[in-house]
């Protein structure tokens, strides 16, 4: 249900584009024509999306297969939520510098630092104690990072007292995985 004539702008655009590039691949092209290909395409790319915003990505006439045929994104109708988190994050602490720690963290099937699919944080629970504690739920305070660090700051009056650690992912619904274990060191 597209007008003819909303058709014609973007046409010339892309032919306009076509011929440039053309030009450009061949193999005694200059810088020149490389440079006209690349204004060329940013002009047609402005125009197209321009033309698929309006006309294409929300018209209720363009069905999911017409999109696919177009090349356009899909969009999901009824999103699978991702399930509760099955791995761990496996921590390492460092000195990070005076009552500084830093704890790091990557997950327990990989190397890399990088979230499992479906994890939005990482939640850290802790506490300074004495004598190494009995259960998690010992550990009595938690924050969450988004990242694959976390930086404690400690008091004068807490150093040389140890800390306790433990990590679990959550995910994009708030679903906690697993722990894992527990973790210790002497705040500098």
């Amino acid at each position: 249900k597209i007008q003819e004539s909303e058709t014609t702008d973007v046409q010339a655009k892309a032919d306009d584009y076509q011929t440039a590039h053309l030009k450009a691949e061949h193999p005694n092209a200059g810088k020149a024509d490389r440079l006209d290909r690349k204004e060329k395409a940013e002009v047609t790319i402005k125009t197209v999306r321009e033309f698929v915003n309006e006309h294409l990505r929300f018209n209720k006439s363009v069905t999911d297969n017409d999109r696919v045929q177009l090349g356009l994104h899909v969009a999901d109708h009824h999103p699978t939520p991702h399930a509760r988190p099955d791995t761990w994050p496996l921590p390492t602490i460092r000195t990070a510098g005076p009552r500084q720690l830093r704890l790091d963290w990557h997950d327990s099937t990989t190397k890399t630092k990088a979230k499992p699919a479906g994890v939005r944080s990482c939640e850290i629970c802790y506490a300074i104690l004495d004598t190494p504690p009995t259960t998690n739920a010992d550990l009595v305070h938690s924050v969450f990072s988004t990242h694959s660090f976390h930086v404690f700051t400690f008091d004068e009056s807490q150093r040389r007292k140890n800390i306790y650690f433990i990590l679990r992912w959550e995910n994009t619904r708030g679903e906690t995985g697993v722990f894992s274990e527990m973790i210790s060191a002497s705040i500098p």
